[in-house]
This record gives structure tokens, C-alpha cells and sequence, in this order.
């Protein structure tokens, strides 16, 4: 299944706007599926939720894994599909604009495809309630290009923190990522990095000051946003996927992180206060 919002050839496009957003959308799991563009007619810019898939952009194979993000270029020759046990589970939004080259290049990512340990969860949060503000490109393309732009911070401080980051760490962090839907403990990361409790926690902390459990349920908190306003799945269940206790305990979780409990959070217009 499939959600999209198509503009492409069905509204008018504002002729001047910088920025052109083509589609926006949720790929839910398929073992079947899968993308492949000759000399692409646009940017397509992707957020791996969970799953794993391939990406193959101008003949190199990467490979695609839960919280990675990807950024085609408009021209590029590219094919990406999903995992037949694990499959895709992504956001995405297609877009024209040059002016994003030149932004590409200015901060270095012009020849960066696929980037590692980034959640955009929140910023595709923004770009799905586009929708509530207009289906035409000229009233949506400044709030557009707003989002995207903060994607693009991200991604460059992603791409020059990684450089400095330990491997430890490194490993650390991605057992976390992959375990935002999955039971895990300090001592399975531990058994399977061969590393004590004590350095395991101290490397983490160093490089991402925060705990490893505090940053589990970070991550996990904002899943949980992006669940609540673009699923209908009931907050039992949203507690959980996310592995908390109960959903009592998620409600309280959420409201001490937030401010709102779960249903407030999801009635509430984009513009409210989430923190």
C-alpha cells in the first residue's frame, strides 16, 4: 500500500516558485517492491523507517537500512528495492528546484547519496501536513523548502559528525536504531559488541551525551509523533510497537516529554507546542 499525494500534471504549478514538490508519500512494506528511473525528471528524497533494502544510483550498490536517508539528483540514473524478508518501510517526497544543487554543493553533500544515524521522522511530519494547507505548489513551496532545508542541516552535520564519532560508538547507536520496535538491553548490546556495561555506557554518552536508554526512548518518542499523526492505529497498540510497558506508562511518558498526552498530541494542529 501506498499513500500519495500527486501535484505533477494535475494542479497548476506556479511558473517562478524555486522549488516544485512533484509527490509526497508513505511506502508501507513489500517484498515486491521497488523504484527503478532512467535520467530522473527530479530530486527524490527518501527516509528509511524500518526495513532494509538497495539502492543502486549511477552503478554503486548501497545498501538501505532503518534511519538512513537518501537524496537522488534530478538526472541520476537510479534503482532501489526492498528486502524480500525485511521490507521497506519509508517516507519520501519528489521535488524540482536547481537552486537545490547549488545548496547540495555549498555544504558538501553534492556527491553524498545515502546518509547513516539521521531521524527525519518529525521534518516528514511537516511535509505530510502540507496537505492541510493547500494542494497547489505556489501556497505550499516556501513551507516546502523551509523543511527541506532543515533536512539538509541535518544531514550535513550527520555527515561530518560521523567522521569524528568512534566505531564503538557508532555500533552502539545503530543496535539502538534497530531496535526502536524491538525488545533490547543494555546487556544484549553488550554480549554482542563484547563490551562491559560500564565502557559501553561511557563511549555512548561521549559522543552523544545522552545514555543509550535515554536515547532509545528519544528515538522511540518520536516514532510515536509520527504514528500518531499519520496512522490510525490506537495508542495501545502504538505503545506496544514501541515496546513501553503498558500504554498507561506510555501515556505518562509522552505527557512528561511533551507537555500532551497521546490523543491531545494527535488532535492538535501541526503549529501547537509539541515540546
Amino acid at each position: 500500500e501506498i499513500y500519495t499525494l500527486s501535484l505533477h500534471d494535475a494542479l497548476p504549478i506556479y511558473p517562478t516558485a524555486p522549488l516544485i514538490v512533484e509527490s509526497y508519500g508513505i511506502t508501507f512494506p513489500d517484498p515486491d517492491y521497488g523504484i527503478k528511473r532512467l535520467s530522473s525528471n527530479y530530486f527524490v528524497f527518501e527516509y528509511v523507517v524500518s526495513g532494509k533494502g538497495t539502492l543502486i544510483v549511477d552503478n554503486v550498490k548501497y545498501e538501505l537500512k532503518e534511519g538512513c536517508a537518501y537524496i537522488l539528483p534530478q538526472g541520476s540514473n537510479h534503482h532501489y528495492f526492498s528486502s524480500k524478508v525485511d521490507p521497506l518501510h519509508k517516507y519520501w517526497i519528489n521535488f524540482k528546484g536547481d537552486i537545490f544543487f547549488d545548496i547540495l554543493k555549498a555544504y558538501g553533500l553534492e556527491n553524498t547519496y545515502v546518509f547513516t544515524h539521521v531521524d527525519l521522522t518529525e521534518d516528514f511530519t511537516r511535509i505530510f501536513e502540507l496537505e492541510k494547507i493547500s494542494l497547489f505548489n505556489e501556497d505550499i513551496y516556501l513551507k516546502a523548502s523551509e523543511i527541506l532545508f532543515s533536512c539538509i542541516m541535518k544531514l550535513a552535520h550527520s555527515s561530518r559528525q560521523d567522521a569524528t564519532i568512534s566505531f564503538t560508538a557508532r555500533q552502539i547507536r545503530e543496535e539502538l536504531d534497530k531496535s526502536v520496535t524491538n525488545k533490547i538491553t543494555i546487556n544484549d548490546i553488550c554480549k554482542k559488541l563484547y563490551i562491559s556495561r560500564s565502557k559501553l555506557i561511557r563511549e555512548f554518552k561521549k559522543y552523544y551525551h545522552v545514555t543509550p536508554y535515554e536515547y532509545l526512548l528519544q528515538r522511540r518518542l518520536s516514532f510515536a509523533k509520527t504514528l500518531l499523526k499519520n496512522t490510525n492505529k490506537t495508542i495501545k497498540t502504538i505503545a506496544e510497537m514501541l515496546e513501553f510497558a503498558d500504554d498507561h506508562y506510555f501515556c505518562s511518558f509522552f505527557k512528561e516529554k511533551t507537555g500532551m498526552t497521546p490523543s491531545e498530541y494527535r488532535a492538535a494542529p501541526l503549529s501547537a507546542p509539541a515540546e
